[in-house]
């Protein structure tokens, strides 16, 4: 489950997903690889389009070169899959679904940084953690990006929007209709439906400049351009925003190459005691699959 930078682009994800599955493909041990990106249209599935989730079968032992074991074959297939930007948590498909339904972690250890009063960035005390844990023994690790979203903002001019007879509701369909797309009708095709949608092509929306030239129907029957009634920018800003408990959190992702999950916690608690000072209004807290030996041992 590689995990990229925000903002990549569909189409470099995409190139990115079928190297991968390629480079997979080539070992003997491996009898199929399925890859995806991107979310689904289910609500519940919150992957960001840099997330990917690549399912590996294995062939039978039996027909594996001898001396493969399993954690061979994870080390041997991470090394072939190192791409700039991209980083490997390899996890069990079940487990995986369960450790995000149950803690929002994906690995066996993670790092939350959540702040309590406005001004604050968690992004910020994430970084410096994972700085931090970088040089922990037997562990890799990395914060979430959640200041590199990027977006296009549509700011209404309303006495300008009023001297043309239009309204608020008239610049954002054309907004909506033009740039972003807008379901027209559907298309049936024995018991499945899908729907047709309208915009603008590629080349009259792919930079602010053009945006700006979108047109808008008046009252009076003349178009004029978006930019006479609206201004139009682009912004960086969250990419996806988390909260545990109404704080803002951000994670850090701890990929572990050991099984005492409790005393890495012990040897990374001490050393950030010591490395991360935290200002008012931030704490911190272990989750993964740590929170379930907490609550066995009776602690959590």
């Amino acid at each position: 489950m590689p995990t990229a930078l925000p903002g990549i682009s569909i189409t470099q994800a995409s190139q990115l997903l079928q190297e991968q599955d390629r480079i997979l493909r080539s070992f003997p041990e491996v009898e199929t690889v399925f890859g995806a990106v991107g979310r689904s249209d289910s609500a519940t599935d919150n992957a960001p389009l840099d997330m990917y989730d690549t399912t590996v079968m294995l062939r039978p032992r039996e027909k594996w070169p001898p001396g493969m074991t399993y954690e061979k074959l994870i080390r041997a297939m991470d090394e072939k899959l190192q791409f700039p930007g991209l980083t490997n948590t390899w996890t069990m498909p079940v487990q995986n679904r369960l450790d995000m339904a149950l803690t929002g972690i994906k690995d066996a250890c993670g790092h939350e940084a959540s702040r309590h009063k406005p001004g604050a960035n968690p992004a910020t005390r994430g970084a410096g953690t994972a700085d931090s844990l970088g040089v922990t023994a037997g562990a890799f690790s990395f914060a979430e990006r959640v200041s590199q979203g990027f977006y296009i903002n549509v700011e209404v001019n309303r006495p300008e929007a009023a001297k043309y007879g239009l309204t608020i509701a008239d610049v954002q369909q054309a907004v909506e209709s033009g740039i972003g797309g807008m379901n027209v009708c559907r298309k049936r095709r024995r018991r499945s439906r899908y729907p047709i949608n309208v915009r603008y092509q590629r080349d009259f929306r792919d930079n602010v400049g053009e945006l700006s030239r979108v047109l808008i129907a008046t009252p009076s029957g003349a178009q004029i351009p978006i930019s006479e009634v609206a201004k139009i920018s682009f912004s960086r800003g969250p990419a996806m925003i988390r909260d545990e408990d109404g704080q803002l959190t951000g994670y850090v992702y701890i990929d572990l190459n050991t099984t005492d999950y409790g005393g890495f916690v012990d040897q990374a608690s001490n050393m950030l005691r010591q490395k991360l000072q935290l200002p008012a209004g931030y704490t911190y807290q272990w989750s993964g699959e740590y929170e379930f030996q907490l609550r066995g041992e009776g602690n959590g």
